[in-house]
C-alpha cells in the first residue's frame, strides 16, 4: 500500500524531483503540492544570465531546505509518482458477478442421435442382396427340362432353378482396432440388422484387431484363437476399414501380405467374401479390391449398388 500523504518527508520530495527531473519552478511547484507540500520558488533577484548551466545543474537532485515547504490538508484526489489520476478504492462501485452453474454428471449427459451409415430404409435389403447365396433348392427348371427332352436325353434328375437364399447364415467378423472407434456405434447397430435379417441362430459374431489372420473370438481378446473360416460355406462379412484409417507405423495396421493370406484361407473354404468399409474407393488398397467384393459403407449405397457389385460373388462352389 503506498504512504499516506501526512507520512511523507522531504526526502519523498527529494526522489519524486529526482525521478521526474522537472524543468522549470512551475513544475517542482505542481509536484511539491501533488505530495501535500508547499514549494517556495527560489528568490526571483538570482542571475538567469547561464540558462545552459542551470539546466545542466536542474538534473542534479536540488537541496530542499525545511524552511522551503509547509503542510497542506491532503488533496481530495491521490495522485501518483506519475501525476495519473485514480480513483479511489472508496468511490469504486461494487461488482457482483453471479457464481457459475455446477456442471452435470457424465451420466446426464445426452448423446447425440446416431446417423447410421447405411440410409436406414435400405439397410434390410442391403443385408439381404449382400447375405445371399445361391442354392439350388427352388422350382422346376422348365426351360432346362425342354431342352433335355428335346435332345432325346432322359432326365436323370430334375432340374432346379437357383434361387438366392439366407439359410447359410453368416460369419460376421468386427474390427475393433483404434482407428476404427469413430464407427463403433454403427458396428453395433449394423450388428444388430443383420441378427435380425439373417436370424440369431445363423450368424457368427468374431472380433478381432488389424486382421483376422491374427486372431479372433467372439469374447475378450485374451480368449481369441486363430481364425478359422466357417464349415458351411456361409459368406464371411467384414466390417472393418482394411487399415486405411490407420497410420503406417500403427501395431494395429495389418499389410497387405496378411489380408492377402486371409483372403486364400476363406477362398479355400469355399465361402463368399464381402467387406463394409467406410472410406470411398479411391482409397481402397488394390490389391485387395481386385482380390474380394467391397462395398463402401456410406448413405449413397443401395441395394441395387450391392447387387450389381457382386453379381456372381454370391455363388457357393460345390
Amino acid at each position: 500500500m503506498p504512504a499516506s500523504l501526512s507520512e511523507l518527508n522531504l526526502g519523498d520530495l527529494a526522489q519524486a524531483l529526482s525521478d521526474l527531473k522537472p524543468r522549470n519552478e512551475e513544475s517542482r511547484v505542481a509536484i511539491a503540492t501533488t505530495l501535500g507540500m508547499h514549494w517556495v520558488p527560489a528568490s526571483a533577484s538570482k542571475p538567469i544570465a547561464k540558462k545552459k548551466v542551470k539546466q545542466k545543474k536542474e538534473r542534479r537532485v536540488e537541496a530542499i531546505r525545511p524552511g522551503d515547504f509547509e503542510r497542506l490538508p491532503p488533496p481530495t484526489r491521490v495522485i501518483n509518482s506519475r501525476l495519473e489520476h485514480t480513483r479511489s478504492e472508496e468511490s469504486a462501485p461494487a461488482i457482483s458477478v453471479a457464481p457459475l452453474e455446477a456442471s452435470g454428471s457424465e451420466s446426464d449427459w445426452q448423446t447425440l442421435p446416431l446417423e447410421p451409415l447405411f440410409f436406414p430404409r435400405w439397410t434390410r435389403a442391403i443385408l439381404s442382396a449382400g447375405l445371399a447365396t445361391n442354392s439350388d433348392v427352388g422350382p422346376i427348371d422348365v426351360d432346362r427340362v425342354v431342352e433335355i427332352l428335346a435332345k432325346g436325353e432322359s432326365l436323370k434328375t430334375l432340374p432346379l432353378l437357383s434361387t438366392p437364399t439366407l439359410t447359410r447364415g453368416v460369419q460376421l467378423l468386427i474390427d475393433r482396432s483404434e482407428a476404427m472407434t469413430p464407427f463403433i456405434r454403427d458396428q453395433v447397430r449394423l450388428h444388430k440388422e443383420i441378427v435380425a435379417t439373417v436370424g440369431a441362430d445363423r450368424v457368427t459374431t468374431l472380433r478381432f484387431v488389424g486382421c483376422p489372420i491374427r486372431g479372433a473370438g467372439g469374447g475378450a481378446e485374451p480368449s481369441w484363437s486363430a481364425y478359422e473360416p466357417p464349415l458351411s460355406k456361409a459368406p464371411v462379412l467384414l466390417l472393418t476399414d482394411l487399415g486405411i484409417g490407420r497410420p503406417r507405423l500403427n501395431e494395429d495396421r495389418a499389410g497387405i501380405d496378411e489380408w492377402l493370406l486371409f483372403i486364400e484361407r476363406v477362398r479355400k473354404a469355399k465361402c463368399p467374401l464381402l467387406a463394409f468399409v467406410p472410406y470411398a474407393p479411391s482409397r481402397w488398397p488394390l490389391e485387395l479390391a481386385s482380390r474380394m467384393s467391397i462395398v463402401q459403407w456410406d448413405r449413397k449405397t443401395s441395394a441395387i449398388t450391392v447387387c450389381n457389385k457382386l453379381k456372381h460373388a454370391r455363388e457357393v462352389v460345390a
